[in-house]
């Protein structure tokens, strides 16, 4: 029940992980969750645990993540070639990171809750399919008739964060804008 994981927050987790190892459409999808996460737990350190190439995306959306811990891919994930021989020391750097809660942001929970319980976190939280007995107040069943950006802001308002706002955003800076000015005169378009 919401009311239950709403004392996920008192007090509030130091350091969270977020599995999210997908590509930057499906990145996108995750950023009013990530915004309402921010929300609910502003001092903590948030690292999202994702493909390498979310680097960039990790920049941009500093101001709700504060770094990246790239995944080496697991078989069965087609988002990246999965590097079997990385994988044991990733959860041994994981576990080291002593995370205070570990949510999972990549679909039903199938393939991707072996992976969160091997973090090591304190407490985790998420999606497991819709046939699935949640292992926790903190999990939900995949509510697969939402659209995409939905789904995550449920599991958000699921665990007491404020997530009544699911408007996307794509901040731009200094440097876009000169790539863009740079990229219009070297091609001689207009805007």
């Amino acid at each position: 029940a919401p009311a239950q994981a709403a004392g996920l927050w008192c007090p509030p987790p130091r350091r969270i992980a977020v599995f999210r190892a997908l590509q930057l459409g499906d990145m996108l999808c995750s950023v009013p969750a990530l915004r309402a996460l921010r929300q609910a737990a502003p001092q903590a350190h948030i690292t999202l645990i994702g493909l390498p190439n979310a680097a960039g995306f990790v920049r941009r959306f500093a101001h709700y993540i504060d770094e990246l811990m790239p995944f080496p891919g697991l078989p069965g994930m087609p988002e990246q070639a999965a590097d079997g021989a990385a994988l044991p020391p990733f959860y041994e750097q994981a576990r080291a990171r002593r995370f205070d809660l570990a949510i999972q942001l990549h679909g039903s929970g199938t393939l991707t809750n072996p992976v969160l319980e091997q973090l090591g976190a304190a407490r985790t939280a998420g999606f497991v399919p819709p046939d699935a007995m949640p292992p926790s107040p903190l999990f939900i069943r995949w509510p697969d008739h939402l659209p995409e950006i939905l789904r995550y802001t449920a599991l958000m308002q699921h665990l007491g964060a404020p997530a009544a706002d699911a408007r996307l955003e794509f901040p731009l800076g200094d440097a876009d804008r000169a790539e863009c000015a740079a990229l219009l005169a070297a091609t001689g378009l207009a805007p």
